[in-house]
Parts: structure tokens; sequence; C-alpha cells
């Protein structure tokens, strides 16, 4: 019997739904396939397992993966510069890896474990865990896995363009989280008490391309100012948790105002409660833009860095709203002409989301990307005469 890990390694749940429904419909599907469910925290293994709800006879077994006690005391204070316990995570639980056959993850740290601690039989597979264009989606380390799922047709074209995939490497398959989303309906509580559209502010955390350093609280002074709008801040989780390092701090003034929800970091940012919850969206490159349009609706985008976006591939999601180079006043002007001028971004959008997200009838996008897993683990083990690692 084949052992899969699914590796779940973060401070925060958000890449648990881009992976983990992977690991149930493997598990119902295939019963010559061992799959163990990996978190390094109890509020992914938590979320993990509220997901696992929807996939009813799934066999997948739980593991919390341990770090040294020390860790406890050091990493809160370190976190604020840099998530070096997601390195200890690998270190400490080298033995858990090494009697795995393959390692299931939605992020590329896990390569360390071929790279740095010789792990080099350990078969690799990439979920990924956003669907935008920026830069630092596409690098050398995406062409590093032996196979990867992919949400749709532009991540196709763009690695293959940088040479960083291969042919019989890789499936195309959807986006299971918005089938977690669906099954799971989670909450929409009521932020405002007042029927004023909702703009929901998205600040990705890579400095070199976010909003947040040049235009971050001049967006919400414009907003503490003008109540003609209710103004959701939920940044990308990171942000605020890597706090020191990005020089994200927030005023309390903030705080009080009755028309500004902030969330940094709970589950109503990761779920899509805001996302499905506005009215408009308001960021730079964060690929939430992307899930925002399952419903079309208008999109600013805040150039605070004077990019020369035009053509350019890593901000293709800008050609989809208003793009504006300052708070005041060109944020204004766009919002004021948003919901009038949204018909003009409208076909733009769809097709833009359909190049994004692959759909197949008849099929989930967890149900494929398990077959996909499966095929590939199967045709991999008659090619290389690959034998269950021996869990004596």
């Amino acid at each position: 019997m084949l052992r899969v890990g699914f590796l779940f390694n973060h401070y925060f749940p958000h890449q648990v739904p881009h992976a983990v429904p992977y690991a149930f419909e493997l598990s119902k599907k295939y019963r010559n396939i061992e799959v163990l469910v990996a978190c390094s925290s109890t509020r992914e293994m938590t979320f993990a397992k509220r997901i696992g709800s929807l996939y009813p006879g799934h066999r997948c077994t739980f593991q919390l993966l341990s770090t040294p006690w020390y860790y406890g005391c050091i990493d809160p204070v370190v976190s604020k510069w840099k998530f070096l316990r997601k390195k200890m995570v690998l270190r400490h639980n080298l033995s858990f890896f090494r009697g795995l056959d393959a390692l299931v993850s939605p992020e590329r740290n896990c390569m360390k474990l071929r790279t740095r601690y010789g792990i080099t039989d350990l078969i690799m597979i990439h979920t990924r865990h956003g669907a935008g264009d920026r830069e630092g989606g596409f690098d050398d380390k995406s062409g590093a896995f032996d196979f990867t799922l992919l949400p749709g047709r532009k991540y196709v074209d763009q690695l293959q363009r940088l040479g960083y995939l291969s042919d019989d490497r890789y499936a195309v398959i959807g986006w299971p989280k918005f089938e977690v989303v669906q099954g799971l309906k989670p909450e929409r509580p009521r932020l405002f008490r007042n029927d004023r559209p909702i703009v929901v502010y998205n600040p990705h955390f890579d400095q070199s391309v976010s909003s947040w350093k040049p235009m971050g609280l001049d967006v919400l002074d414009f907003f503490a100012e003008n109540r003609a709008f209710n103004l959701i801040f939920a940044p990308h989780v990171v942000l605020f948790k890597r706090s020191r390092r990005h020089r994200a701090s927030l005023p309390r003034k903030y705080r009080r105002l009755p028309n500004i929800h902030i969330d940094t970091g709970s589950d109503a940012s990761i779920d899509m409660t805001y996302m499905l919850g506005a009215d408009v969206y308001l960021g730079d490159v964060s690929s939430q833009v992307y899930e925002f349009l399952l419903k079309p609706r208008p999109c600013i985008f805040l150039n605070g860095h004077q990019v020369a976006w035009q053509n350019n591939p890593y901000y293709r999601h800008w050609g989809l709203g208003r793009v504006v180079d300052s708070v005041r006043p060109g944020l204004g002007e766009a919002l004021s002409q948003a919901f009038n001028t949204h018909p003009e971004f409208l076909e733009s959008q769809q097709k833009a989301f359909a190049y994004t997200f692959h759909t197949a009838p008849g099929s989930t996008a967890a149900e494929r990307g398990a077959v996909a897993i499966a095929e590939f683990l199967l045709d991999t083990r008659k090619e290389n005469h690959l034998n269950p690692v021996c869990r004596g």
C-alpha cells in the first residue's frame, strides 16, 4: 500500500482548502493508498477536519507535526520577521517524511526535504494555493516538483513559457476551494448597520508590489473621511503576521469607526466571506481577486509603485478594472464610477475567470485532482518499480 502525505505547514489555515479535498477523495477512491493529513498547527488541523465532514466515508488519518519545546517561546517573536518555524517543522519530523512514498503540498518550502535533507526518493506533488498573476508565483521551484496540479490553462501557458513545466508532469484540475466554500456555507455576518456599498481592501504582503506601504494608511484615511462606503480591510494574512518585516501596524483610530471592519487573519479572511460579501474589490496583486470574480463585480487596483503594467503578464488582472495611481483624487473618482463603468469590464472578467479556473461537467475539482494524483503515482510505480515504503 502506498503512503501519501498531505502537508500543511503554516501559521494560518489559508492553504488547507487548496489541497485537502484531494486527500479526502483520494482516500475514498483508492483503497490501495493510505492517506495522511499532516498539519503543523491545531488551527490547520481543525479546518482540515471541518472540510473532511464534506467527504463522508473518507479514510484519512490526521497527524499534528511537532517542533522542539523551545520553539514555542522563540517563534512568537521571530515570526514577526521570518517564518523559521516552517523549516523547523520539516527538520523535526524527518522520520515521518521518510515514511512516505509521496508528499502533496500547496506550498514550495517542502522542497527543502529533498534539497537540504536529502530525502530524494520521496515523490513531490505541488497543488499551489493561489491563482493570481504575481511574478513571485512563478519561479524555478515551480518546475522542481515531480507533478503539479494546476487550476487552469493560464498557469500552463505561463509556466511553459518560462520553461518550468514538462508536458507529462502536470494536470489541469480546477479550484477545489470553491467546492469547499459551497459545501461549508460559512455564515455571512452582517458587518455594517447600513446598506451602503461595501469595498474590500486586500493588499498583498510582498512589499515590492503591494500597495500597503505607499498607500495603505491613505486608503484607510479616505474611508474614515468618506462614510458613503463601508470598508472591509482584509489583507493577505501574512502581512500582519510578519508585521516587523512588512512594517505593518494599524493606529487604533481605525478600529473604532462604524464603516470600517478590520480583519488581519480570522477564518472569514480565508473562507471567502469577504470576497463574496463585498460589492467592490480594491487591491494590488493578490490572487484573491480571481476568487472575488466568482461573482463578477467592480474592481479597482492601486498602482503604488508606478508600474508600467500594460501588456505585463504579471499584472494581467489589472485589465479587469480601473487602475489608479493615487488615493486622492484617484480612488474617489474610481469609486464614484465603479458601478456605472463595470459593464465595460464584465466580458473581460468572465474570460479571465474561465482562463484561470478549469471546470468540467460531471466531476468536481477534488475528484479530478485525486484521480490525477493516483494515476501519476501508479504510473510512476510501474515505470520505476516503486515499492511501498517499509513501515517496520
